[in-house]
Parts: structure tokens; sequence; C-alpha cells
């Protein structure tokens, strides 16, 4: 057997961190009875079984194959086995439907597919009789299944273990075309069916040199994954830059667990989405609202001390004396210990993208000792095109998204576009050479759809989605997303919809956290009423009109919210109304709300 490779894919990265990190622990997951590690050689072990029943079963190179699971580690040695066989894998988010997965595995000539558990393989087999190509589907859970069609995993390994095929596995490595399609990852889809993305070996595998030379990874990286793997964030910063070091990655078990596995595992680095961010601020708030008031006065007081050490901070300057001392001891006494009662007391980073996060949420956590890189990207841009680094490199600016990765260009367009050019940007979209060209200039620039600008030193700034400005009836154009990120801020707003686009007014559909308002509705006097009733309180409807009241006075005339309507549910995947990325999906929720919205136009 070969025993070093040629670092110009993926799985040849691996076998090589394998062999020489074989002790190393790759990968994380929770069980019943406590966290299970896997290391490198115990991974490769796995990886070489699966890929030897492929290449028996007879997949060929350039074939396509799906994963439709939610993270875990048989996502990763799944995907790391069909590579080294010359496929290309195809992603599907965990929380897909039936004919959502079906579509893909159709669309992507999916000959297999890999996937977690009983639900998603019933989703499948529902599904079957629309998917004439779908051979067999792999199972990770060990269920049973009367269906022909299902195989474990378990299975698949303990055959691939009794004809292991060690030199095809070399062959078809070395095989490989660095310009081969390696993965395709279907776009969340705000508007129409989702594109199949084409991302190659050679796209992966300079992203992740990118990454790395612009934000090193100098330290032991833990690093707690909580994104979908079919993310291309996750996939490319939070699995592959950590494989290219030979380090770990702990598996999430979901948001509803998350801050429990962030004080298990106590990561050094960790991928959000900006909800995130925002529901742990809104947590750590709800908690202080509850405290006695000697403890909301000392609080507030460290508030305003991090406040105003944040532009020192953020630039890596030397505190003024006085400042100093008091951050210090503002940090020792409260921060401190926030950062470990949440388990981030041994963070290095935290990597964000896929939306704005406020300016002030984003301050919170630079002052908590919590520094928060924005970044910039798409599927398309495998993803990653700007992002901040560490604060002794280059100042952070709390409402950029950083300056550009190496060999990356950037371009505003006169319409305000933000273009790309770089060797992370995509092969095209997959059988479908009508929508690749519309993304391209006849150039060569990627058009990423955002509105944007650059400052004096290159940093990016984004206003909003070309696609999502409204236009009043008035000619106004108004940037929903700016707006919304301030209503977001209100710890008693869980999720906001900006209402517009050729209207007289802006309105807004807006979804309470119902569990923050427990409190304020006990001390109202207001009896416990359902989520129905309470968003017809005429004592809840007077506080969220001081809440708005609020917003509209730091904003200007024309984009000021004239009326809302509370919702007693919030906006979910299964309505299809937010994506499992939690984009929201305007359109679809503009008609399945359009009675609503249409009310608040009447008169």
């Amino acid at each position: 057997m070969q025993q070093y490779y040629e670092e110009k894919t993926i799985p040849a990265i691996f076998r090589n961190k394998a062999q020489e990190f074989p002790e190393r622990i790759f990968t994380r997951h929770r069980e019943d009875h406590g966290w299970v590690n896997t290391t490198y050689e115990e991974a490769l072990t796995q990886v070489n079984a699966i890929a030897s029943w492929l290449i028996n079963y007879g997949i060929k190179e350039n074939d396509n194959i799906a994963i439709f699971s939610e993270n875990r580690p048989e996502w990763v040695f799944s995907d790391l086995a069909m590579l080294s066989t010359g496929t290309a894998d195809v992603t599907i988010y965990a929380t897909n439907s039936s004919p959502e997965a079906a579509y893909i595995i159709n669309d992507s000539d999916s000959r297999l597919c890999f996937c977690s558990g009983e639900e998603q393989v019933n989703r499948l087999i529902a599904a079957k009789d629309e998917m004439p190509g779908l051979e067999k589907i792999i199972v990770f859970d060990n269920i049973k299944h009367q269906d022909p069609l299902v195989i474990t995993l378990s299975e698949v390994i303990k055959q691939g273990k009794e004809n292991l095929k060690p030199d095809e596995i070399d062959k078809r490595i070395n095989q490989i075309n660095p310009e081969d399609t390696m993965t395709l990852m279907y776009t969340s889809g705000t508007t129409g069916n989702p594109k199949g993305v084409m991302l190659t070996h050679n796209n992966m595998v300079k992203q992740a040199d990118q990454f790395l030379t612009h934000h090193p990874f100098d330290f032991d990286v833990t690093a707690l994954s909580i994104l979908p793997l079919s993310h291309s964030l996750e996939r490319t910063i939070g699995y592959h830059c950590v494989l290219f070091k030979a380090q770990t990655v702990a598996y999430s078990r979901g948001p509803d667990f998350l801050l429990e596995d962030l004080t298990d595992i106590r990561p050094t680095a960790f991928l959000v989405v900006p909800r995130i961010l925002e529901k742990i601020y809104e947590k750590i708030m709800s908690q202080v609202e509850k405290a006695p008031a000697s403890k909301k006065k000392i609080f507030g007081w460290a508030l305003k001390t991090g406040k105003k050490a944040t532009p020192y901070i953020i630039t890596n300057k030397t505190l003024p004396l006085m400042l100093k001392l008091r951050y210090n001891l503002a940090d020792k006494i409260i921060f401190s210990k926030l950062r470990q009662a949440i388990g981030m007391d041994k963070l290095v980073v935290v990597g964000m993208g896929g939306a704005p996060l406020s300016p002030e949420i984003n301050q919170f956590f630079q002052f908590m000792g919590i520094e928060v890189h924005a970044g910039f990207g798409l599927t398309e841009t495998s993803p990653v095109t700007h992002v901040h680094t560490y604060k002794e490199q280059m100042p952070i600016k709390l409402a950029s998204v950083g300056p550009p990765l190496p060999d990356t260009e950037c371009m505003i367009a006169e319409d305000g576009e933000i273009l790309i050019k770089g060797p992370q940007v995509m092969k095209g979209y997959y059988k479908n050479p009508e929508a690749t060209a519309e993304v391209f200039t006849e150039d060569g620039w990627f058009k990423t759809g955002d509105i944007g600008h650059m400052d004096e030193d290159g940093y990016l700034f984004i206003t909003d989605r070309k696609k999502d400005i409204i236009i009043t009836a008035g000619g106004k154009n108004i940037a929903p997303q700016f707006i919304e990120s301030m209503v977001l801020l209100n710890p008693f707003i869980e999720q906001a919809i900006i209402i517009g686009d050729r209207r007289k007014f802006i309105s807004a559909l807006i979804v309470p956290s119902f569990e923050n308002l427990e409190s304020w509705v006990e001390k109202n006097n207001i009896d416990n009423l359902s989520p129905e009733d309470l968003i017809k309180n005429e004592k809840i409807i007077a506080h969220f009109n001081e809440i708005i009241s609020g917003i509209n006075s730091k904003l200007g005339q024309v984009e000021q919210i004239k009326k809302f309507t509370l919702m007693d549910k919030p906006f979910s995947m299964e309505k299809g109304e937010i994506t499992p990325t939690l984009k929201i999906k305007r359109k679809q929720i503009q008609e399945n709300y359009k009675n609503i919205i249409e009310s608040m136009y009447k008169n």
C-alpha cells in the first residue's frame, strides 16, 4: 500500500494524516454512556471497509452518491470512503422532506444514498417509486427494515472487511483529476428548486489552504460541530480545515443540547450562524432580567465598561490604565464566570457566516472575551471569500465581514452587487448551463447576488441581498435585513420578517420569544395564557408597540415599521418558511400569510 499521497484531494490528505498521526482523536460523538472518541487510524479502517464495499458493489469513478443525515462520524467516514473511490458525494439536509430528498437524488443521478436512521429511511422508502435510479439505501443506525433496498452500514463494513481492495483504492485516489467534481451541494433554495453546485477537489483543497493561510489554527483544535455538514461552511472550515491540521471534531447533538455540549466539550473553535449567537445572547440577557437588582446593577456596570473597552480590544490596542483596571475587574467578576458557565472558556475563536449579525451583539461577545470572526461567502464559492482573522494580525470591524482571503479578487458592480474571482469559485450548476451562465459576467466574475461596498482597507460590508431589496410604492429602496437585525436584538422577539415591496409603508410579521415573555407576563399579572391568547392580549400588544417605537426612533422615516402582526407560531422548515441554515424564505412566508399581510394594508 502506498505510504504517502500527493495532497491534491481530500481523501489523499486524510490518508496522509491517518498514517502520520494514527493515535490522534479525529471525531467525538455522544452516546448514552458519554462521549466516544475515534482515532485517525480507527477512522481509516472504517473508510477502507466502506470504500471496498462500494468498489465490490460496482461503483465507478464519477458516479454520484448521496448522504442524507445529521452530523455524526459516519457522515464523514462515508464521505471519505466514496471520495476514495473517485465518486462525488451529494449532500442532503437531515431535515429535508421526502419530496425534497427525492428531487435531489433524481436531479443528481445518485445511485446510492447513505442516511442516518429510520426517519430518513422512511422518507426515502415513501418516495422510492419516484426514484428509479436509486439502487441502495445504506443506513447508519442498526435498524431492521424489510425493504431489500435497505442495508445497514455495519453490514457494509463487515462485507467490506471480508474483501478489502487497498490497491484499487490507491489507484483510484491517484487517478482523481483535481478539476473533477468532488461534491454536489444543493443550494437551500429561498426561491424555486435548489440547484446542484459543482465544487471540485481543487475548489475544496484551495479553500482550506486559503483559509488556513489567512486564519491559521496555531493551537490545539477541538471544534464543536453544530452547523449541518450539508452546509458548505461547516464542510470546508469545520471539517476539511480541521482534517488538514490532523485535529479533532466533536459532533453536537443539535440546538436543543448546544449549551450542554459546549460545557461538556469546552471547544477551542466553533462555527455558527448568527441566530445561534443571538439565542445565546438572549438566554444570558433573560437570566440577567430575573436576577436581583444588585446583580443587575453590577452586570450593567460591566456592560458599560466592556463597551468602552471594545474599540481597543478589537484593534489589539492597549487600554488606558483606568479603563484597563475596570475592564480586568469586570472580566474577573462577570465575563470570565459567564464564559465558564456557557462552556466557552477555552474558545480561541468563533467563526460566523450565513447572515448578518448585529454589531451590538458582535460587540457583546468581543468584550466578553469571545473573539467572533464574521465572514462572507456562498455555497458557490466553497464558501468563504472574506473573513476576519485574529485581531493581533488585523483589526476586527464589527459591521464588516472582513478582508478577502488570499488569491481572492472582489469588485463592486455599478448596481452595488459584489463580484468574486478566485480558486474557490464553483465549476457551475449540475446539468444547468443556463443557470450557470446567468451567475457569471462575460469576463468571468461570479455574481453573488449580494449588495455591498468595500472600505479603504479592503474590508467588505454587506448591505442586503439584491433580490431582497424592498422598493416602496414611493420608490424608496429599503434593506429589510438591516431592519430585521435591529428588531431581533430585542430578547422578546424570536423571529421577524419585514414587508413592504411596492407597498405604501413598511410592516412586519413578528414571532415573540414566548420563553422570554414568561417572567414579563408574570410581573404584569397576566394569566398564564397560550401563545394564541397572548398575541391578542392588550398588555402584550402595548408592550410590543413600545418595543417597535423604540426601534423606529433609530430608523429613517421610510424605514420605520408602521404596522405589525404578532404570530403565535414560529416560522418553520416544515412549512417551507426557513431553510436548514435558518434563512428566511420571504416569498414562501408572504404566500403563507398573505391574508394577514393584506389586512395590515387595508384602509
